[in-house]
């Protein structure tokens, strides 16, 4: 039966017209240079270590076009991944398959939407979660979502919506692996002028294992104001807004937490030099980082975002982070960053001074991706209704 579906589904793709499918591909290439100190606060919210590593992605497919408005597209690829000083053989170097489906379609009236299912590069993501959500170290190593993303923009809208399943429930082989999967958005309204209304959201259920029997959850929405007021600058943006989370352990006497704060961004760049400033003050957003269940600590397995956002105090804090970059402008498919970082916070022993630490870093990327052909916007019927896919509805 299951060589009967793959015949028929190969079958459905050959039987397209020859003029609406084409080979289809993609090389991806990411280098990183990125080296932590933070001896100065004694290693309290972070090691000090460097991250020096490689990403090859090749990728290949067909392309159906099936109409100028609608692009589908079936790819298949790998990661090719190393950490620089490791003797490892060229097998050990093939990574996590890439294999995913992505469809493409112009709307009436200017509006785009995308649809990926499978495993594909988060580089289709277009929110900014980097920091709250993520620290941009997990991001390097685990390059690839496993669900589904969906997008949609138009001239002033943009949204998406995805689903992440980062972890399976263990077996006999993985005893302590824990089910885990991830739902998150992001958007942007801009409703007058230079002022858009934003928002980023995730909703994380960090479930069981065979080892570990237990659930917890951990929510958060940032919702913020932005404004990019006129300016000579090639960009300034300046945000402010809320963090709310809701977080629960449910074998712990269904501890209830609620942390939240205040977090604003200030960016400010000319001639490819970037000046890029994250501010919060409020409450510890890790508050279960320590807790442990059969002596397995929840860590950076259930908080994924930057450990900044750990402030171990009891009642509010705050913290900087200053980022000053170098990127300029190459090509679409090019791009190069130089950047320093440099971490501040309110000290939560006397121990640590006010400078936390700082780190160098390096990055090269190549996507050749960014060069690929994108659907037309579907020419006007006379007829009323939202086009869709080709379709009117």
């Amino acid at each position: 039966m299951k060589k009967f579906l793959t015949l028929l589904s190969l079958s459905t793709v050959l039987s397209l017209p020859a003029a609406a499918q084409k080979l289809d591909w993609n090389l991806n290439f990411d280098y990183l240079f990125r080296n932590y100190e933070f001896d100065r606060s004694s290693n309290i919210f972070e090691d000090s270590y460097t991250l020096h590593a490689a990403r090859l992605t090749p990728e290949v497919g067909v392309l159906v076009k099936q109409d100028a408005s609608v692009f589908h597209r079936v790819r298949a690829g790998v990661d090719l991944f190393k950490q620089m000083g490791e003797g490892l053989k060229a097998a050990d170097l093939i990574g996590e398959p890439v294999l995913y489906y992505d469809a493409e379609a112009a709307l009436r009236g200017g509006g785009r939407f995308e649809a990926l299912a499978g495993i594909f590069p988060r580089r289709y993501c277009e929110g900014d979660y980097v920091g709250l959500y993520f620290d941009d170290d997990i991001l390097f190593y685990d390059n690839n979502l496993e669900g589904i993303l969906l997008k949609y923009r138009n001239n002033k809208v943009f949204a998406e919506l995805g689903l992440d399943w980062p972890g399976k429930i263990g077996d006999d082989a993985h005893p302590s692996r824990r089910e885990r999967f991830q739902v998150f958005t992001a958007g942007l309204w801009n409703f007058a002028g230079r002022f858009s209304f934003g928002w980023t959201g995730s909703f994380y259920h960090f479930a069981n294992s065979p080892t570990n029997h237990n659930v917890v959850d951990n929510h958060m929405l940032n919702p913020w104001l932005e404004w990019t007021p006129f300016s000579f600058m090639d960009e300034l943006r300046i945000t402010a807004g809320g963090v709310f989370t809701y977080q629960c352990d449910r074998q712990h006497d269904m501890d209830l937490r609620f942390p939240m704060g205040f977090l604003s961004r200030q960016v400010v760049s000319k001639w490819g030099i970037v000046l890029d400033n994250q501010f919060y003050f409020g409450d510890d957003l890790m508050p279960f980082f320590e807790t442990k269940f059969s002596d397995f600590p929840y860590g950076t397995e259930l908080y994924r975002g930057d450990l900044a956002f750990h402030t171990r105090l009891s009642g509010p804090g705050w913290f900087d982070m200053v980022n000053l970059k170098y990127e300029p402008s190459l090509t679409r498919w090019l791009k190069l960053s130089v950047a320093f970082s440099f971490f501040l916070g309110e000290p939560p022993a006397s121990s640590c001074p006010v400078f936390r630490g700082w780190q160098q870093s390096v990055g090269l990327r190549v996507d050749l991706d960014a060069a690929r052909p994108h659907p037309k916007a579907p020419r006007s019927s006379g007829k009323k209704g939202v086009y869709f896919h080709g379709f009117m509805l």
